[in-house]
């Protein structure tokens, strides 16, 4: 075989190689693609648009990270990139039960447009302080997992790494039946086991 020939046979191979690997796959959805499983959400602008993102997480079983902020909130402005850089880095572990993890910032003093008022998140959610990391789970949309008000630990690379990983491994708290907390259930999951 020449040497022309064989160059070409092997060019051929490789672009059926690179071709099999790389097919791209589309799924059908009415709503936008979530099946990543590490995002990091536009922040939040409008109390509509972070009902839909929680309820989409929730429908996900994707843990959600909401860092409720102000414009002037000075720590807010560092934490931000450390929970972005820790979404996006944080590895997926077989021990995982939450099948995804995203993080946004709610702009509690955005301007809005829509019939709600940011503000009123602020009301609803019990937030006192600024930053307020608060973290949504479970197949319930409104369910808290857990809220971290210490700058210090919101600052701290290491004890966030270890936060999450702590929350993404329990997963939901209540996903086994029953509303009544952990280790008891409520009187439904007691009647009907």
């Amino acid at each position: 075989m020449s040497r022309s020939k064989q160059s070409a046979y092997l060019l051929r191979l490789l672009a059926k190689d690179i071709q099999a690997t790389t097919r791209l796959q589309r799924t059908f959805s009415s709503s936008p693609s979530f099946g990543q499983r590490k995002r990091v959400l536009d922040p939040f602008r409008t109390p509509p648009h972070f009902h839909d993102a929680l309820r989409l997480c929730s429908a996900n079983n994707t843990l959600l990270l909401a860092l409720f902020t102000t414009s002037a909130c000075a720590p807010c402005r560092t934490i931000t990139p450390l929970l972005t850089s820790l979404v996006e880095t944080r590895p997926v572990t077989p021990e995982d039960k939450f099948s995804g993890l995203a993080f946004a910032e709610v702009e509690l003093d955005s301007p809005d447009n829509s019939n709600g008022n940011m503000m009123d998140l602020g009301v609803e959610w019990g937030v006192t302080s600024m930053p307020t990391l608060i973290g949504f789970g479970g197949r319930r949309a409104e369910r808290v997992t857990e809220r971290v008000v210490d700058t210090r630990m919101l600052s701290d690379p290491v004890r966030m790494a270890e936060w999450v990983d702590e929350w993404m491994k329990k997963g939901d708290p209540f996903a086994k039946g029953g509303s009544g907390g952990p280790g008891g259930g409520g009187i439904l999951s007691r009647i009907f086991g």
